[in-house]
């Protein structure tokens, strides 16, 4: 996904050899990431898992990541994972992420704290239909905007920009974010 070693530690996260659970030690998979969150929470990722092991946390839904990013700025990016944050930051500072696609995540601290640092809000989640529909609520319910990945890609098995960047690279997405008016050409700025 375009990240240096530099990066993933700047953003704490880590593979890890052994994990325990309620002191037990717990099983792994062979390719492992560790993402600690503000609190001394963590999430675990297997990325080659299946669907219900893919991954192990203790993070509270209404976590918000990278919160400072946001602070005092003009318009707040919001998508819903870490892999999402750090590549959607490539292209533009203020950007966090939630824990998954759903409205459970958005409490109304969480809502205040978006709106009270940002004047505008546009949400990045998935292309597929629970990404589509959450994108959906959030919009209505809270009044933010949004900008999926294109639905072309769904075909490919690309839903979410993490992947549509390692597939396409950096020059695709900037373009396709600029065309949809979330990116200025040039400047990165928001319109």
């Amino acid at each position: 996904y375009g990240q240096s070693l530099e990066d993933l530690k700047a953003n704490h996260i880590y593979s890890i050899k052994e994990m325990y659970l309620n002191k037990k030690r717990h099983p792994l998979c062979d390719l492992r990431f560790a993402y600690l969150f503000e609190g001394g929470y963590w999430k675990i990722y297997c990325p080659y898992e299946d669907k219900k092991k893919k991954w192990i946390s203790n993070v509270p839904i209404t976590t918000l990541d990278g919160k400072k990013n946001i602070e005092n700025c003009c318009t707040a990016w919001i998508t819903k994972s870490k892999k999402d944050l750090l590549v959607l930051k490539k292209f533009y500072p203020h950007v966090i992420s939630t824990q998954n696609e759903s409205i459970s995540c958005f409490s109304e601290e969480n809502v205040k704290f978006i709106k009270d640092n940002s004047k505008n809000q546009i949400v990045l989640y998935d292309n597929d239909a629970a990404g589509k529909k959450a994108s959906l609520e959030i919009t209505r319910k809270f009044g933010f905007g949004y900008c999926n990945v294109p639905n072309k890609y769904f075909e490919e098995g690309i839903t979410d920009f993490a992947d549509f960047y390692k597939v396409y690279g950096e020059r695709v997405v900037r373009d396709y974010l600029i065309s949809k008016k979330v990116l200025e050409n040039e400047s990165s700025k928001i319109i």
